[in-house]
């Protein structure tokens, strides 16, 4: 016989591991009440009369967002870098080529 006891091994915990494992434990059981409630309805037909209320738009989402519409002539042929106009990230560099020219004459 060895000197362990028997039967499975006992968790104990202190401080705030308690309490973190208090919320958790609130948390699923309030999340456990949404799914009860969500099977209720979804036995009673509810939900199947929710999705045929709801509109469907052409863009898949359930709500109306401000997306841009895409249309053949929306953009011009002008090259992006990263997201950015080739013109802008060019300027951008020129600017500071001469920042740079213009701080080391100063030194």
């Amino acid at each position: 016989m060895s000197g362990y006891a028997e039967g499975p091994p006992t968790q104990q915990t202190h401080g705030w591991q308690s309490s973190v494992g208090g919320f958790l434990g609130d948390a699923l059981a309030a999340w456990g009440q949404v799914e009860k409630v969500k099977a209720i309805r979804n036995s009673a037909g509810a939900q199947q009369a929710d999705k045929k209320n709801t509109v469907e738009l052409d863009n898949g989402a359930a709500v109306v967002v401000d997306a841009p519409k895409a249309t053949a002539n929306a953009t011009s042929n002008e090259t992006m870098i990263f997201g950015v106009p080739q013109k802008t990230v060019l300027m951008g560099f020129g600017g500071l080529l001469v920042l740079g020219v213009v701080l080391k004459v100063m030194k």
